[in-house]
């Protein structure tokens, strides 16, 4: 009866689907559509049962019954090149193939059949180095006259020595490798033709028998070895190399495996499609294993902001190179199960781990030795629930693997064991995968956050404009909750919406304006739901600042401080040109051109707009993150200065995290996280965080004029750097066209240590100021008066009069042209009156201005 009603659930969920069917067809199916699946192919599947029991090309065509029914569109194989190392990663020439798996005529006919099926393939891609057993290397080491010499990566004239490394892999076998020198056009070219040939294996020019494209391994913006890295650069082959394979296929796509895991990997999408969400990945399994969403909330919400228009991030919560996420979380099937969940409902495309829709486990061990210490996270995948043929067996040949394995017969982790068995963690995948096709919230729906009363659960919308919402509530506690969502945000055409259960098709009771702000919902343990209904998302707020062209949007008359030292920081990396006040009518407009490096370095905004507030700031009990806020603990600014507000904003990997900080007078801090936006994305709009004033930052970080590390001299000619809107309400004041608000703006180190690009500007020739300096013992004022508005000058030059009237007449009658043509002049210089408004009853008090001047 279980097994019909599974199945049932199945039926449902297909036959609710409004589209063609996802396995219809090839490119140009979006990215959004595709549910990815990792496969480790010495580990997935033998063909032919022979001496060695490896997986093979056969294997992965004698899959695809399987990979299909799993509801898997796009397949990712780690490298199937020539290499000595299990895994395949220290490989040598790409286009050839490992003969462990079998020749080119068995790789291209699964190929072939899994585009019959819809199903499209990639290919792990180590584009960086080569291994020593290939012509290249053993050319060229030790000859230097080699005519590799320039291809490779050494570094001594006798070409003894190189950038790479050597061990022996989990069978003995020796393994070498070195980078590639990507500065020679040559070894580029190499490498790149390689990756043109799986695309169009016969030449043909119809890429309709090659692969769909490729996962690129550890790659980096700028690598940090060798001479300009090696040429292992975004701009320098990254960028070069896509467009090369672009001429081969159009629709190829590739995604990264950023370098450093704590990255989004946004920074790398102006070369790639997509990179790896793997700081939610993490978040994911510390949310299921302490039972607690705050991670999910905060992780996601990060790479919502993060994701350009036209490019994604794909999501995974396993993958080769960490402990098995069964046992990461867990030996809980109802957390096996969450992970599922939370990874099939999120809205990115996933990415499954082989195996762990089976809740294979392993971690990594330290006593198999070298590379065998990752097989527990890659064990051969359980087809059957006593080992034997067709399970690879290739972890027999470490000893100490194969004795301590994971795996074991009949431990109910196996497609044989799971696979129509109602409850089970395969048939779990199996029926959220349907949910994802059948529905395009799911898939290619908006991302709305939504709080409940609870810590423990997970809750969020997602919406399709004109097609359907979809409310996801995922419990992550082992006891049931009755929790309430706040949904106060949405709207609700006609007032009601029906609720239904897309999994078992029950009603639940309507949401409806009387009860949207705490809508009832009971939780089983470790359990969820995915309900279909009507809630419309709140429109995102239109953005007033976008990081560029600030002096020309903010103008002349706001420009409060112009930098007069070199930084200390690096050109181009670290500085601050210029500082911007407009004052508007709800909040001011404050643009600094310039640059923040994206590895934690602050940039500090402080205000002194009330009474009081800390001429030394007492920072050290804020907390411990952002780095080096705490730090600035017993920073003294000149005498006359002592902001209640300070802000402090830093970068990494593209992403922008802004905190506020009240300074009460005397002593103390407390700190507000306002949220997190996105490097270069145009807008200012923050997310994640309590910003109920509507505080917007953005930030442009392509500024390559301004000041040098040797010259300020060119301060004025930056354009782009940081702009923010701060309303007023955030700073605990009132409009008023002059009151006095003191600024001052630094950049500081992720230790705290304050630089030499401060605004107002310190003087030329000073250094990095360092920890908790005194600003007393520098000459001049490091602190400037945001521009106060002539009320009724409003061509903004300095003077009211009758030059003054047509510009006043155009604030009333048409505000969009005005700001069009007086850019940077405050409208609200024309508000005579003072009432907040520039209308038809500042007419009269203008004129009396006028003849009174």
């Amino acid at each position: 009866m279980q097994v019909q009603r599974n199945y049932r659930i199945l039926s449902v969920l297909l036959s609710a689907a409004s589209i063609a069917p996802v396995f219809a067809g090839l490119p140009p199916r979006p990215v959004e559509d595709e549910v990815f699946y990792q496969i480790m192919p010495i580990a997935w599947r033998d063909s032919n049962n022979d001496a060695q029991r490896f997986g093979d090309f056969g294997g992965l065509t004698a899959s695809l019954d399987y990979l299909e029914n799993l509801g898997v569109t796009a397949v990712w194989l780690n490298p199937i090149f020539p290499s000595p190392a299990y895994h395949g990663y220290q490989h040598g020439d790409a286009s050839q193939l490992n003969s462990w798996f079998g020749n080119e005529a068995g790789f291209l006919d699964f190929v072939s059949q899994a585009h019959a099926r819809g199903i499209k393939v990639f290919l792990d891609l180590v584009c960086y180095g080569v291994s020593h057993n290939s012509p290249w290397f053993l050319s060229a080491f030790n000859h230097p006259e080699s005519p590799y010499d320039t291809w490779l990566a050494f570094t001594n004239g006798a070409n003894t020595s190189y950038q790479g490394y050597t061990y022996n892999s989990w069978n003995g076998s020796f393994v070498g490798f070195i980078h590639w020198d990507l500065r020679t056009a040559a070894a580029r070219d190499l490498v790149t033709n390689w990756s043109r040939h799986w695309l169009d294996p016969n030449n043909d020019g119809d890429p309709s028998d090659g692969i769909d494209g490729y996962r690129l391994d550890h790659v980096w913006v700028q690598y940090g070895q060798g001479p300009d890295g090696w040429g292992y650069n975004l701009d320098d082959f990254w960028t070069p190399w896509k467009a090369s394979l672009q001429q081969v296929n159009p629709d190829v796509f590739t995604f990264a495996e950023q370098h450093e895991w704590g990255s989004y990997g946004a920074e790398y999408l102006t070369a790639f499609d997509a990179a790896f969400t793997i700081p939610f990945m993490f978040s994911a399994r510390d949310a299921v294993s302490q039972e607690l969403a705050a991670g999910l909330y905060g992780t996601m919400g990060t790479a919502v902001s993060l994701r350009p228009a036209d490019r994604n991030f794909l999501a995974i919560l396993g993958n080769h190179d960490v402990d098995r996420v069964a046992s990461a979380v867990g030996a809980v099937t109802g957390k096996h199960k969450l992970v599922a969940a939370i990874l099939l409902t999120q809205p990115m495309p996933p990415v499954i781990y082989y195996g762990d829709e089976l809740g294979m486990r392993g971690v990594k061990s330290t006593t198999n030795g070298s590379d065998a210490n990752d097989i527990p996270m890659r064990e051969p995948f359980k087809w059957n629930a006593v080992a034997g043929p067709p399970m690879s067996n290739y972890f027999v040949l470490n000893t100490s693997a194969y004795a301590n394995r994971y795996e074991r017969d009949n431990d109910g982790r196996s497609v044989q064991e799971q696979e129509g068995i109602s409850g089970s963690l395969l048939e779990e995948y199996r029926a959220l995968i349907a949910a994802r096709h059948a529905h395009a919230a799911l898939r290619r729906g908006s991302y709305t956050p939504v709080t409940s009363n609870s810590t423990r659960v997970w809750s969020f919308l997602r919406h399709v404009s004109g097609a359907e919402s979809m409310l996801v509530a995922i419990n992550l506690r082992g006891q049931t909750q009755n929790v309430t969502l706040d949904l106060s945000t949405m709207s609700i055409p006609g007032g009601s919406s029906t609720v239904r259960n897309i999994l078992t098709n029950q009603f639940l009771s309507n949401i409806t304006t009387a009860n949207q702000s705490a809508y009832s919902l009971s939780l089983p343990a470790y359990g969820y739901v995915i309900l279909a209904n009507t809630l419309i998302p709140p429109a995102l707020p239109a953005s007033r600042v976008d990081g560029v062209n600030i002096p020309a949007d903010l103008g002349q008359p706001a420009l409060a401080a112009t930098q007069n030292n070199a930084t200390g920081l690096g050109d181009n990396q670290s500085e601050l040109n210029q500082l911007f006040v407009r004052r508007e009518s709800d909040g001011l407009i404050v643009g600094v051109t310039g640059n923040l490096a994206q590895d934690g370095t602050g940039f500090v905004l402080t205000f002194d707009s009330l009474a009081g507030g800390q001429n030394v700031l007492d920072t050290e009990n804020v907390g411990d993150l952002p780095n080096g806020l705490a730090e600035l603990h017993g920073l003294q600014f000149d005498a006359g200065f002592a902001p209640d507000r300070l802000y402090f904003i830093n970068t990494f990997s593209a992403a922008i995290y802004v905190d506020a900080v009240t300074l009460p007078t005397g002593s103390g801090a407390t700190k507000v996280y306002r949220g997190q936006g996105a490097v270069g994305d145009g807008d200012g709009l923050l997310s994640g965080g309590a910003n109920p004033d509507g505080m917007q930052v953005a930030m442009n970080n392509s500024n390559t004029a301004g000041v040098t590390a040797s010259s300020a001299a060119g301060a004025a000619s930056a354009t782009s750097g940081f702009e923010l809107f701060v309303p007023y309400a955030d700073l605990g004041i009132a409009f008023d066209p002059d009151a006095p608000i003191a600024v001052a703006a630094f950049v500081t180190q992720d230790d705290g240590s304050v630089s030499n690009q401060w605004l107002p500007g310190l003087g030329g020739g000073f250094g990095n100021l360092g920890l908790a300096p005194n600003l007393n013992a520098i000459a001049g004022e490091q602190y400037a008066l945001a521009p106060a508005i002539l009320i009724g000058d409003t061509n903004c030059d300095g003077s009211v009069n009758v030059l003054d009237i047509n510009p006043f007449t155009l604030a009333i009658s048409d505000p969009p042209a005005y700001a069009q043509q007086y850019p940077g002049c405050p409208i609200q210089s024309g508000d005579v009156n003072g009432d907040g408004d520039v209308d038809v009853l500042d007419i009269n008090p203008f004129a009396a201005l006028l003849v009174g001047k």
